[in-house]
């Protein structure tokens, strides 16, 4: 009677996944501390360089949270010749339609914080061209009244005393418009400031997520495996004692190791 291996069928499932050429480059990683570092095998080597592989997670998409083995050369070093081999298979469909949602929804995020940015950055320039105009306004008025202190020169001090006034009141309006202009630009870079530490937030909700998604998901896998072997128990000693047609048992046994 043939018998099955689990692991054999993952390894072979998992050489097939990495002979796509489409998952040759290298993805997006994130660093995880159970699963770092450089492979300690001699076998495989990365194609280009023939160097020990590192041990990576993928952070991009649907492969987020796979595990695989990529080309050790950094990108602005050298050429990178990416993945060496995958050591998880493809998940679920129903994850990877999951995971492509949230990174899309991740990304609109991003985008619409993008939009603000510079909406808010327009929003400074026009504010400091104002600014320009006032000073380049004032400077011009400066010397509009310099002048007219030099042609009113000897007449009465009460003109003088007036004049003087006005550049005081003119230099005191300014200064206000200074100040309002410095105020409004502070209170536009916190606010930058708190939406950069929203993103943050939001990437670091969904690493949180990802890890929780996958400890569910091994959890599953590994239940599965167990009721397998059971059944494939039961199968084996039905065939030993008769009590079954052998014909129907190989054909579920055959619709098991679909």
């Amino acid at each position: 009677m043939p018998s099955w291996n689990d692991e054999e069928s993952s390894d072979e499932d998992i050489n097939m996944v990495s002979m796509d050429p489409q998952l040759f480059e290298t993805p997006d990683s994130v660093v995880e501390p159970s699963f770092c570092g450089s492979y300690t095998e001699s076998e495989p080597t990365c194609m280009m360089h023939h160097q020990r592989p590192k041990k990576m997670v993928a952070f991009e998409g649907a492969l987020t949270g796979r595990r695989f083995l990529g080309c050790p050369v950094q990108q602005d070093v050298g050429v990178n010749c990416g993945v060496v081999e995958w050591v998880d298979g493809p998940w679920p469909e129903i994850l990877q339609r999951c995971l492509t949602r949230i990174w899309d929804m991740y990304h609109e995020q991003n985008l619409g914080r993008v939009n603000d940015k510079q909406a808010h950055e327009k929003e400074v320039g026009k504010l400091q061209k104002e600014i320009d105009f006032l000073s380049n306004n004032y400077s011009q008025l400066v010397e509009d009244v310099s002048k007219l202190f030099d042609y009113q020169d000897g007449k009465m001090s009460h003109d003088m005393d007036y004049t003087s006034q006005a550049i005081n009141e003119l230099a005191e309006k300014k200064k206000q418009l200074e100040d309002q202009a410095k105020i409004e630009l502070s209170m536009e870079k916190l606010k930058l400031a708190k939406e950069q530490r929203c993103i943050l937030q939001s990437q670091a909700d969904i690493i949180q997520n990802m890890r929780k998604a996958m400890k569910e998901l091994e959890g599953d896998r590994d239940v599965l495996k167990q009721e397998k072997k059971k059944l494939e128990y039961l199968i084996a000693d039905l065939l030993n004692a008769g009590h079954a047609s052998k014909d129907k048992l190989e054909r579920i046994k055959a619709i098991m190791n679909e």
